[in-house]
């Protein structure tokens, strides 16, 4: 199932991070290349233990930014999802500050995809008539709408990779990392 849904930055398109088939028609929606992975949501920060290695630093940032705008790039310590949600052993994984998008993982007990529910190359989308015009006949091709209205426009997510406590920023987004945090 393909589902259009708010999150706290922008309306997304996800769907069970490990239903292949589905993650495969995202990228066909999206008309996205699937050398890019695409980011995860989980309900909690128990959810991203149980599939993530969250330690060090990665643990303090969640610890301090979740639920938040920061993303995290993190090793996969089990398996189940599909291969086109991890790159290099590892996802991109956040605890959204939208209920909505934290409900829907929990309800469905998996992570779910949170890409921006745009054409690849497009605006963020912040209203149902946003991802109609940017998807265009691709709607079609999804099962459920979630619409909250008009979002408040935000910035992205603020990815984060972290290897042996050293801080890379992948993409500057909605969170700022302090200098003195950075090793």
């Amino acid at each position: 199932m393909i589902f259009v849904y708010p999150t706290d930055t922008a309306y997304a398109l996800g769907c069970d991070a490990r239903d292949d088939y589905a993650v495969r028609k995202i990228f066909e929606i999206k008309k996205r290349k699937q050398e890019k992975t695409l980011p995860l949501i989980a309900s909690s920060i128990e959810m991203a233990r149980d599939w993530c290695e969250l330690s060090g630093k990665a643990e303090d940032l969640a610890k301090k930014y979740w639920p938040g705008a920061l993303t995290l790039v993190l090793p996969v310590k089990k398996q189940g999802l599909s291969a086109l949600v991890v790159n290099n052993g590892a996802v991109a994984i956040r605890v959204p500050d939208s209920k909505d998008a934290r409900d829907l993982s929990e309800k469905l007990g998996a992570l779910i995809v949170s890409t921006s529910a745009n054409k690849a190359g497009d605006e963020n989308p912040y209203s149902i008539e946003d991802v109609k015009k940017s998807l265009s006949n691709k709607i079609n091709l999804v099962d459920q709408i979630i619409d909250k209205g008009e979002l408040k426009k935000r910035e992205s997510s603020t990815i984060i990779k972290i290897d042996k406590d050293n801080i890379e920023v992948v993409r500057k987004g909605a969170v700022s990392i302090p200098t003195s945090s950075r090793r």
